[in-house]
């Protein structure tokens, strides 16, 4: 009984693992992208880079931008992955 349970566990986990990679693993993913979600991720939802911006200061100007545009709040944050600004929602 106790090796059917741990057969279902295994089952279990290889199926979440399948549907989070299936997911947040797109093969066209460039290498090095981080697939951390969130205001300070590397790439959009779709899995491209977002636009980097070589100084703060470019990157709060686009922020204004966008906020008269889309009316919701933004964030500007150093990107961990390649050491430039981006901009994102907060």
């Amino acid at each position: 009984m106790i090796t059917v349970g741990v057969l279902f566990v295994g089952v279990a986990l290889l199926i979440i693992v399948f549907y989070w990679s299936s997911r947040y693993g797109d093969r066209t993913r460039g290498s090095g992208t981080s697939l951390r979600r969130g205001p300070g991720a590397h790439t959009t939802l779709i899995g491209r880079p977002k636009v980097a911006y070589e100084t703060r200061d470019e990157a709060e100007a686009r922020a204004r931008s966008l906020m008269k545009h889309e009316g919701a709040p933004m964030s500007v944050y150093r990107c961990g992955v390649c050491a430039k600004w981006h901009v994102g929602h907060e």
